[in-house]
């Protein structure tokens, strides 16, 4: 399995020497969208942990420079000191490998367990519901998260997990809540 693992420690909101609410709103923000942008590149392991297919370390590295020069960029603009991102990408023997595919599998299918119940349980709603404005936000939540699944299957696929039919459930469920939506709309 050509792997990496992603291990980072990203300088959070929850400083104390931050202080300013303005401040505390841009770390906050620039947290949550590193947090993203290392995520979409592969499976969380555990928390701070990310594998990583070998075939995305241009986009890794990228990814990581783009991260540290917005960390830096906002370290002196608003004059905090030991404010730098630890992001480490650390290559994998197999057995290593094999050993995080595993923690990434498991947690990857209990994820997508949660998915279908939490699909299971907005079907059951989507006929109680009379507002238009509500059910929009629902398709369009629905429509994201149909986007986000394929982007799930695919880095499954390129480290190799299985997701023993819970995807093709997933997005059967995700089409029959946008089939039931479009009926309650008419």
């Amino acid at each position: 399995m050509n792997s990496l693992v992603v291990v980072y420690d990203l300088p959070s909101e929850n400083r104390i020497s931050i202080g300013n609410k303005g401040i505390v709103l841009k770390v906050k923000n620039l947290r949550i969208k590193s947090l993203r942008r290392l995520h979409r590149l592969g499976l969380m392991c555990t928390e701070s942990v990310v594998i990583v297919s070998k075939e995305k370390r241009d986009k890794l590295e990228k990814t990581i420079r783009d991260i540290n020069e917005e960390y830096e960029s906002v370290a002196k603009k608003e004059n905090l000191e030991d404010f730098k991102p630890i992001i480490r990408v650390i290559r994998l023997r197999e057995d290593q490998a094999k050993e995080f595919k595993e923690i990434a599998e498991a947690k990857l299918l209990r994820k997508l367990d949660e998915l279908i119940d939490k699909i299971a349980d907005l079907m059951a709603e989507i006929e109680e519901i009379t507002e238009e404005s509500k059910l929009k936000k629902i398709r369009t939540n629905v429509k994201r998260a149909k986007r986000e699944l394929s982007q799930i299957e695919q880095l499954a696929k390129e480290l190799g997990i299985k997701t023993n039919g819970k995807v093709d459930l997933l997005y059967q469920l995700y089409d029959k809540a946008l089939e039931k939506i479009r009926e309650v709309t008419q």
